[in-house]
């Protein structure tokens, strides 16, 4: 390494001498556990080698703490001493960071941490390590040595904000390295020998978003928006559902062995240890109804204590003869029934019989990507003897509705995968195996670095957002945003309105939503009716998280199109039951005044005012069960939890009269923390107002209720 100085870090725990590029020069740390560093030295070198001819300056450091807390003062201090350090990879055992009371910053995971233990209830999360400003108090090790658990302060930032980006490579059971090795020589190449972006993948899994074709449509034509390169006179975009086999892994899998997918998007269910890719298809003829209906007959009553009750219960509700149960206890057909089921999945040892190509996939799954796991999925691909050198999968649970493919046709223009994990990611979404790993550039013009380099350039990122490109134009924004831009709310609203591209539109509205502004409202009312569904969807999702009256008229507008697509559909109809009932109705009957409702209109209008009665109902009933003086406490504190998923507009004055009532400390402590849920509420000021009375009441309230205030303030704010 040229013109490099050494610096000693002076650790909690231990103290070393790490080599330091000269400031300006990017940098990355390789940090490896020490049996990795015995098992592949040569090749971790190999790889370090690598990156610093790409202009990476790559430090090997070996974990000789094994404390998560040292490790990150590792990775801040180089931060701080050179603001073009990028990241880092984690090769091995290191420690993983089990987060807790920092949920809101997942997508969709809401666990009882009380209720349940902790390695459930916490999120693994590398968040811990790259973004700095978020603060952590130490809780305690687990027994098992890998597994360390932090809570969110109050105080601390309650958004996320990574300063750099890291990747997990973690092969459970490599007892003698071969794989860890094997791995880093594939990921060599790799680097060598850039691929271009020529032939993407995208699957839809069964019940993902609902099973939209809409939602489908729309998503090719974005992508080829963001992979313009794609839309060609040969396939450049392969599109595989779900229902196109009875057992579709194997037509997934087949397609990815073909060297011409350079990316896989993958949307579906999934566990830990599978990808849950296919279902029962919908029976094609009687014949095919028949053998549905008695597979499900078998799996009803097999198994169970009394098969004579069973079979009874059964046989009188659906009318079927005993005949339809045969062999339900029987082995042979048992495991029929059983190889038949389980071969809708896709697991381990599947991906072990395919010569998998693909360079990157994205596991848009839940669990897929649980690397502090003896087994998950997406490491059989990415340390699997193919071409695999990367993942982008969750650790926990994640939401379908969300912006899945954002900003990800930067790809192409050789962007590190890690940098863009690191703008996109929510706290489960990690990188598995290499973050460094790119592509080559498909645009003659432009490239990753020179795009990275207009970063702080204010002049230039305003030429970059408009570039004829979606997702450079998303990139920009996002920066601009992100370095303070003081006419962002405008320059977003401006672009939201006058983009052609329709993600450039969906990244505009997701950095109005953050800012919560006039601007947001007035992009979220035009949203409902945009022609990209998943603007659409979001745009129905923000109005649950509003509430602003000032939204009332677009909402009503959609749940009363005849023609509104299913997964809007449902996100829109749930929509009603955050706004005031008299308002909707009133808007309503405007809407329909002088129309004719004796027809298809008419039962769109009564279905509709039926919803509107239905689900604003439910606020009220949450009101009454919360402050009832009759209520018990365990019926108060199911009501309060729920409003972490239905943030009931119209209840947050009523509940903080409530709250400043002193109902007792577990009671105000749950109702602040779910009222933390309302980010995005057009009356979280009169939360925050609630909040900082409870907090300057030392007499009133107890240390862990305003504690909570003080983090749900800081969520608001």
């Amino acid at each position: 390494m040229t013109k490099t100085k050494y610096l000693l870090i002076l650790l909690a725990l231990s103290a070393f001498p790490v080599v330091f590029s000269q400031t300006g020069r990017t940098e990355f740390i390789i940090l490896a556990d020490s049996h990795s560093m015995a098992a592949a030295s040569d090749e971790i070198n190999l790889y370090a080698t690598t990156l610093r001819s790409e202009g990476l300056e790559a430090v090997i450091v070996e974990d000789k703490w094994h404390h998560p807390d040292s490790i990150r003062t590792l990775l801040e201090s180089m931060k701080r001493k050179n603001s073009a350090f990028e990241g880092a990879v984690f090769i091995g055992d290191i420690p993983v960071p089990m987060l807790r009371d920092a949920q809101h910053l997942t997508s969709a995971f809401k666990m009882d941490q009380e209720r349940y233990p902790w390695h459930r209830s916490s999120v693994p999360s590398d968040r811990f390590y790259e973004d700095f400003d978020l603060l952590f108090s130490y809780l305690r090790a687990d027994t098992n040595g890998l597994y360390f658990y932090y809570s969110l302060r109050p105080e601390s930032p309650q958004r996320m904000t990574p300063d750099i980006y890291t990747g997990r490579i973690r092969i459970p059971g490599d007892v003698d390295g071969s794989r860890l090795k094997a791995y880093l020589l594939k990921v060599v190449e790799a680097h060598r020998n850039p691929d271009l972006v020529d032939e993407v993948l995208f699957f839809a899994g069964h019940g993902y978003n609902s099973e939209s074709m809409t939602a489908r449509m729309d998503e090719k034509a974005a992508l080829l928006q963001q992979f313009p390169q794609l839309n060609r006179q040969d396939n450049g975009l392969e599109y595989i559902d779900y229902t196109f086999e009875e057992h579709i892994k194997n037509r997934i899998l087949s397609t990815m062995t073909t060297e011409n997918i350079d990316i896989a998007l993958l949307h579906h269910h999934g566990s830990t240890d599978a990808q849950l890719a296919g279902s029962e298809q919908a029976a094609n003829g009687v014949q095919q109804n028949i053998e549905s209906i008695k597979y499900y007959l078998r799996s009803k009553v097999r198994g169970v204590k009394d098969t004579t009750e069973a079979k009874a219960k059964y046989t009188e509700w659906l009318d079927v003869p005993d005949s339809w149960f045969r062999g339900a206890n029987e082995k042979t057909q048992t495991e029929k029934d059983s190889a038949w089921f389980a071969d809708m999945d896709i697991i381990s040892a599947d991906v072990m019989k395919y010569d998998i190509k693909t360079r990157f996939i994205m596991f848009d799954a839940c669990f897929n990507g649980s690397f502090h796991t003896d087994e998950f999925i997406s490491g059989a691909y990415v340390f699997g003897p193919g071409r695999t050198i990367a993942a982008q999968a969750n650790t926990v649970n994640s939401l379908q509705d969300k912006f899945p493919d954002e900003m990800v046709g930067l790809l192409s223009y050789g962007l590190r995968v890690g940098e863009w994990n690191r703008m996109v990611c929510l706290l489960e979404t990690h990188i598995i195996g290499d973050p460094t790993f790119r592509f080559a550039s498909s645009d003659m013009r432009l490239n990753a670095e020179k795009m990275m380099s207009a970063a702080g350039k204010e002049s230039k990122l305003l030429k970059l957002a408009d570039y004829p490109h979606p997702d450079v134009q998303s990139w920009a924004l996002w920066t601009l945003k992100v370095s303070g831009y003081p006419s962002i709310s405008n320059l977003l609203a401006e672009k939201y309105f006058s983009s052609p591209y329709s993600v450039t539109r969906m990244t505009a509205m997701k950095l109005l939503a953050q800012l919560c502004d006039d601007n947001f409202i007035k992009v979220t009312a035009a949203a409902l009716d945009d022609s990209y569904e998943l603007i659409r969807r979001h745009a129905a999702v923000y109005c649950q998280e509003s509430g602003d009256p000032r939204l009332a008229p677009a909402l009503i507008r959609a749940v009363t199109d005849p023609n509104i697509s299913k997964r809007v559909s449902y996100q829109a109809s749930d929509a009603l039951a955050y706004f005031d009932k008299d308002l909707l109705v009133n808007e309503l009957e405007k809407q329909f005044a002088g129309i004719d409702t004796a027809n298809y209109l008419g039962e769109i209008y009564r279905r509709v005012l039926t919803d509107i009665e239905r689900k604003t109902g439910s606020c009220a009933d949450a009101i009454v069960t919360i402050t009832g003086e009759k209520e018990s406490e365990k019926n108060k504190i199911f009501e309060i939890r729920a409003m972490r998923n239905l943030t009931y507009h119209p209840a947050i004055e009523p509940l903080c009269q409530y709250l400043l009532t002193a109902p007792g400390e577990k009671i105000e402590v749950a109702i602040i923390e779910a009222f933390g849920w309302f980010s995005h509420s057009y009356n979280r000021q009169v939360i925050i107002e609630t909040c900082n009375k409870i907090i300057a009441d030392t007499a009133g309230f107890s240390d862990p209720v305003r504690l909570e205030a003080v983090r749900t303030i800081n969520r608001l704010n």
